[in-house]
């Protein structure tokens, strides 16, 4: 073939067609892998969701149906849900939710990561710091309660 014919590099990273189509593919597949996770890590979903029902500090009770499950439901069934149980862990039921639940143990798995600081704190949307400290008074002071 003609030397003329032959696809240039291109002129900003001297890359042949070839590459620039590979890089172009891999871009678009990561762009569809992170629309499918529910967004990058970078820049979660910034909409925000209700906090708790009520006052974690000052609540008399806490129930997993009444103010654990739609903390869950809003800001972690994406990851650890029916479809997708990342890590073995199901939040959808309180069965799933007490697999990383030791009632009246601070050092719960779902306490520690919840907690400011934690993996999974950044996770929630809207009021965390209410969400986390709801999560941890359910499992420490109301002993998980369904």
């Amino acid at each position: 073939m003609a030397a003329h014919l032959l696809p240039r590099p291109c002129v900003r990273c001297s890359a042949s067609p070839v590459g620039r189509i590979l890089v172009g593919a891999s871009s678009l597949f990561l762009l569809a892998l992170a629309g499918a996770c529910g967004g990058s890590p970078a820049a979660p979903d910034a909409t925000p969701t209700p906090g708790p029902a009520q006052d974690p500090a000052s609540a008399t009770s806490l129930s997993f149906t009444a103010d654990v499950q739609p903390i869950l439901n809003n800001d972690c069934v994406t990851c650890h849900g029916n479809s997708r149980a990342e890590n073995g862990y199901n939040f959808t039921t309180y069965a799933g939710v007490m697999r990383a639940v030791t009632a009246g143990s601070a050092g719960s798995l779902l306490v520690r990561v919840t907690q400011p600081g934690g993996i999974m704190y950044q996770e929630f949307r809207g009021s965390g710091a209410a969400k986390a400290e709801t999560i941890r008074r359910w499992v420490v002071d109301f002993k998980a309660a369904q």
